[in-house]
């Protein structure tokens, strides 16, 4: 659906406030995720800070 579409459908992806994410899930989950992501940056980085094909 393209943003024209979802204006005038009143269809916004963006409707979940904090608020509801909080009572969706639990602490636990938002904590593992953090988790997940931040090793995921961790790896990213190893990759750009590879040296390999810069001499």
């Amino acid at each position: 659906m393209t943003k024209l579409n979802q204006r005038h459908t009143g269809q916004d992806p963006r409707s979940f406030t904090d608020k509801g994410l909080r009572e969706a899930y639990t602490e636990e989950q938002v904590k593992q995720w953090r988790e997940k992501a931040d090793e995921a940056h961790d790896r990213w980085m190893d990759v750009i800070d590879n040296p390999y094909g810069k001499d």
